[in-house]
């Protein structure tokens, strides 16, 4: 009798568990639904052929409601091969055409050069960046300024629109 009277007790404890844990499931449900999701410390590898093209890191990611998005904020991106980082204030990272926007305090640094600039569009499939902001760009021994970018990393070019203005150090 008592063996019984252990077992039914131990069923009835085990239900109770089972059903406060679904419970408790189906209110964090409810609230992943209704509120936003958010990564601190995010990395994305981006890779081409297996080869990474570059690494974005951000302090913080918060993903849109239909996870097509994630507002970034302060953002580090290394592209690999080239030496050169870039850091920007805040961006938006497109998971569906894995394209970045980043705007605010925007420098892309190497041991050659710096350049500083207010907002950029990052193509990655194309390796294209593009800016209609100015542009200022600093060397050892010059510095160039204009108003709108294009840099096509593929091919390592980089073209000031218009406005330029260059200034050479001997």
């Amino acid at each position: 009798m008592k063996k019984s009277l252990l077992v039914l007790a131990s069923f009835l404890l085990f239900s109770l568990f089972l059903f406060m844990a679904k419970g408790e499931k189906n209110n964090r449900l409810d609230i992943n639904l209704k509120g936003e999701s958010f990564f601190e410390g995010l990395r994305i590898i981006q890779k081409k052929n297996s080869v990474r093209n570059w690494t974005l890191t951000a302090k913080r990611a918060d993903i849109s409601k239909d996870s097509n998005e994630a507002d970034l904020t302060g953002v580090e991106m290394e592209v690999a091969g080239k030496g050169t980082t870039i850091y920007a204030e805040k961006g938006l990272y497109h998971m569906d055409t894995g394209n970045i926007s980043v705007e605010g305090a925007i420098t892309a640094k190497n041991n050659n050069y710096s350049i500083t600039t207010g907002q950029v569009e990052i193509d990655s499939a194309q390796g294209l960046l593009k800016t209609n902001s100015d542009v200022r760009i600093e060397g050892k021994k010059f510095t160039l300024q204009g108003k709108g970018m294009e840099i096509k990393n593929n091919e390592q070019k980089v073209r000031i629109l218009k406005d330029v203005k260059a200034t050479f150090n001997n």
